[in-house]
């Protein structure tokens, strides 16, 4: 080994035991939390989020694509108003992410227009890692008249 390679090495492991030390001092430690002037109160601190049910297989809220085309459809022609997308549930359907074939999917059938599976992910280790990454939810979403989407809203979020 060289000496660059010896001086990095123990540079990566002082940082990685560095970093393993301020995590544990800041649960050891209470201190006031940052508060953004954006946020309606102080920023949680990772142990005090909280996370959706990630992994698979799972069930989660989808959507009914040709359900969707049609509601859009009837919108537009002036047939229904706009509002139905908050007052209604149109085209929602429950759907499964699984995993199948060695890819990640997301099947869903609609009571009138049949079954529908999508490619969510080509590499399941890869959308592993990347939920294992969620950094947690922290303030609820402001639902005010713009950001009203009925049963649609997203609920958490900056």
């Amino acid at each position: 080994m060289t000496a660059t390679r010896v001086l990095e090495a123990a540079v990566t492991y002082a940082a990685n035991a560095g970093w393993v030390v301020s995590q544990a001092l800041n649960r050891w430690i209470p201190s006031k939390s940052f508060q953004p002037r954006w946020a309606p109160r102080p920023l949680l601190r990772s142990w005090e989020r909280t996370s959706p049910v990630l992994g698979w297989p799972r069930t989660t809220d989808s959507l009914c694509p040709t359900c969707v085309r049609e509601a859009r459809a009837r919108i537009l022609s002036g047939a229904d108003d706009a509002d139905i997308l908050r007052t209604s549930v149109a085209g929602e359907i429950k759907a499964q992410i699984l995993e199948r074939d060695g890819r990640i999917v997301i099947e869903k059938t609609c009571p009138s227009h049949g079954t529908f599976t999508d490619t969510l992910a080509i590499n399941p280790a890869f959308l592993a890692r990347i939920e294992q990454r969620f950094p947690g939810r922290d303030f609820p979403a402001v639902t005010d008249r713009l950001h009203n989407h009925g049963s649609s809203s997203i609920k958490f979020g900056r």
